[in-house]
């Protein structure tokens, strides 16, 4: 793919779907002294969407609302670049009615594109 037409595809995702998260750095479940929490843009996406099965007729539940059960956290590495994310950080929503808490349960740091962070329920 051109270069310059996935940097514009990847700001147009983000233009939609990034919203305000807190990035709370933890090393052994306190506050990391090396790393300072940060708000950043990033799209957030939660929820088990696979294990939802269509259901029709009897029986068919609606989905209530997404809880702080799990998802992925996107983060353009390009504008943090400095940002150093690891297993057992938390996360909070900001923009979110009740500002969910997510924890990292892993980060994929492979592409140079973007941090992936694959996220669990905190509490």
């Amino acid at each position: 793919m051109d270069p310059a037409l996935r940097e514009d595809l990847k700001a147009e995702v983000d233009d939609v779907w990034s919203e305000t998260v807190r990035h709370l750095p933890l090393a052994g479940g306190q506050q990391d002294p090396g790393r300072a929490a940060s708000e950043i843009a990033a799209v957030l996406r939660t929820g088990d969407r696979g294990a939802e099965g269509m259901n029709f007729g009897r029986g068919v539940r609606a989905r209530a609302g997404v809880t702080a059960d799990g998802g992925y956290l996107r983060i353009d590495r390009a504008t943090y670049p400095d940002l150093v994310v690891r297993k057992g950080d938390k996360v909070v929503a900001l923009d979110r009615e009740a500002q969910p808490v997510f924890e990292v349960q892993s980060v994929d740091d492979r592409s140079h594109l973007r941090l992936i962070c694959e996220l669990g329920d905190a509490s």
